[in-house]
C-alpha cells in the first residue's frame, strides 16, 4: 500500500468517508506501508494492513460460492497467470486473442494516460492493473487492485514488484468499492462479473464509482452457441459462475445505469466500453 493511494480511499462502509492513517509498523525500501493500520473517519472501524496490501474484509469474510473458493486457494493464485490466463481466450474463443491483442485493446479504451484514479476489480493477480500503470506514461494519479482472494492480492503485488510498478492492492468486494462517488476515472474488470455473485449490485458500484467521463472496460463471457459449449457452461454454472445472452448482459448494464460505448464478441469473450452517462453517439458493435 503506497501513501499517494491513501487520498482516494473511502470507508467500503462510508464511501464518502476518507480513511486516515493512524499507525505504520513496517515499511519497504521502496516506501509502500507493509503492516500498519488505518481508520475509518465517520465511523471510527479500523482496517488492518498485511503484506502491503489493505484489508477491508477482515478474517470472517468467507467465498460466497465453490468458483470463489477455488480463487482463494494459493495453488490457483500461483498458477493463475502462470498456466491459465496467457491462453484462456484463444482456447475459449478458438482465436489468437492473445495478450499482444487483448492487453492493447483494455489500455486503449481506458487510456490511463488521462492521469486520475484507475481501479481493476476482481483484479486477480492484476494483469489488468499492470497494464495501466505500465501506460499511465507519467500521468498524475494511482492504480488500485481489488480482489476478495489474499492469495491472487499477495501475488499480485509480488509481480507488480517484480517490474517495478507502484500499485497498491486492496482486499474488498466489487460490491462495496471504497472510493467516493465520481471519483474513478477508469474502471476494469477481466472476466469475473461471471463468478462475482451480486452482479446488479456490482454494476451499480462502477456507476456509482465512475466519473462523469469516467470510462469502464469489461471483458466477460456470454452464453456459448455450440451445444458442447453450453453443456461446459451448465456444469460451470453449479459452481457458481453465470453466463447470459448477450443482449441479457446489455440489459443489465442499462438497469445499472451504465451506458453501452462499444462492444466487440469473439465467440463467448465480449469486450464492453461503458460509461456513467448517457453516451450522445451510436454504438459501435461488431462480432467476429
Amino acid at each position: 500500500m503506497y501513501l499517494e493511494a491513501l487520498p482516494f480511499l473511502g470507508c467500503p462502509l462510508h464511501p464518502a468517508a476518507g480513511l486516515v492513517l493512524v499507525e505504520i509498523r513496517t515499511t519497504a525500501p521502496d516506501g509502500a506501508i507493509l503492516r500498519g493500520r488505518m481508520r475509518c473517519s465517520q465511523c471510527g472501524r479500523r482496517y488492518s494492513i498485511n503484506d502491503g496490501v489493505l484489508d477491508l474484509l477482515g478474517p470472517l469474510a468467507l467465498p460466497g460460492s465453490p468458483a470463489q473458493f477455488t480463487n482463494a486457494l494459493a495453488l490457483t493464485a500461483w498458477g493463475y497467470e502462470r498456466f491459465w490466463r496467457p491462453r484462456a481466450l484463444p482456447l475459449l474463443t478458438g482465436q489468437p486473442l492473445g495478450y499482444t491483442y487483448e492487453l492493447p485493446l483494455i489500455a486503449g479504451l481506458a487510456a490511463p494516460q488521462r492521469g486520475g484514479l484507475f481501479v481493476d476489480v476482481a483484479c486477480s493477480n492484476g494483469l489488468y492493473a499492470r497494464t495501466l500503470e505500465r501506460l499511465r506514461a507519467g500521468a498524475t494519479g494511482v492504480t488500485v487492485g481489488i480482489d476478495h482472494s489474499w492469495p491472487m492480492l499477495r501475488q499480485a503485488r509480488a509481480f507488480a514488484l517484480a517490474e517495478g510498478l507502484r500499485i497498491s492492492y486492496v482486499r474488498a468486494k466489487a460490491q462495496a468499492l471504497p472510493f467516493p462517488t465520481g471519483s474513478v476515472v477508469g474502471l476494469t474488470m477481466g472476466g469475473a462479473l461471471n463468478e462475482i455473485g451480486d452482479v446488479e449490485r456490482a454494476l451499480a458500484e462502477w456507476r456509482r464509482t465512475l466519473a462523469p467521463d469516467g470510462r469502464g472496460v469489461m471483458m466477460n463471457l456470454v452464453q456459448a452457441e455450440s451445444r458442447a459449449g453450453r453443456m461446459l457452461q451448465r456444469l460451470l454454472t453449479r459452481g457458481g459462475v453465470a453466463f447470459w445472452r448477450l443482449d441479457d448482459l446489455n440489459r443489465r448494464y442499462a438497469a445499472a445505469g451504465l451506458r453501452l460505448r462499444a462492444q466487440w464478441q469473439y465467440g463467448v469473450v465480449v469486450f464492453s466500453l461503458l460509461v456513467a452517462h448517457q453516451a450522445d453517439r451510436p454504438v459501435p458493435t461488431s462480432s467476429c
